[in-house]
């Protein structure tokens, strides 16, 4: 559980920086960086995208299989106290690698309170979607947790595969 959370983040970024354009501000902990306090994202883009809107993002992830309650209470939390952000202006975003078949009424619900200037859900099966549009990003997850995609390979692989084929094996020196 611990690794998906540390994880998550990271892919998050990733995606972010592969598929958007306009982007003033990029702020995700991951790792380690997941205990410290604050929002487990900030972003700021002059592009909206499907997954990324336009304008400031709060964006705050959970992994549990509670996802409703993580939901609400970081929906909550943040109302209550959103840190550096102005919630009028900023759109709520919350991430859960986890089927949600309810998001869209949640979603619904919480942009109907007017609190936020927008709210968004992402689920699993939008997870998969943004990761089908951004390929590099979809090879290095999947390479971390242990699938190959049909036709993909990393190119740490590739080299360790390439660079093996002979003994002894090749040097990077060798091709520099």
């Amino acid at each position: 559980m611990r690794d998906a959370q540390e994880q998550l983040p990271r892919l998050i970024r990733r995606l972010i920086l592969a598929t958007a354009n306009g982007l003033e501000r990029v702020d995700f902990r991951a790792g380690e960086g997941v205990q410290l306090g604050g929002w487990d994202g900030i972003t700021k883009a002059t592009v909206a995208t499907p997954w990324v809107p336009c304008g400031t993002a709060g964006w705050e992830m959970g992994t549990t299989h509670k996802v409703k309650g993580k939901a609400d209470e970081d929906y909550k939390g943040r109302s209550a106290s959103p840190g550096p952000l102005d919630i009028g202006q900023t759109t709520f975003v919350f991430i859960t690698p986890r089927r949600w078949g309810s998001k869209a009424a949640w979603q619904a619900a919480r942009t109907a309170e007017g609190k936020w200037k927008d709210v968004r859900v992402l689920d699993a099966d939008d997870l998969e979607t943004w990761l089908e549009t951004a390929p590099s990003v979809h090879v290095w997850f999947s390479s971390l947790i242990g699938v190959v995609p049909d036709g993909a390979i990393d190119l740490d692989t590739l080299w360790r595969e390439w660079s093996q084929a002979t003994s002894p094996p090749i040097s990077p020196a060798l091709l520099t």
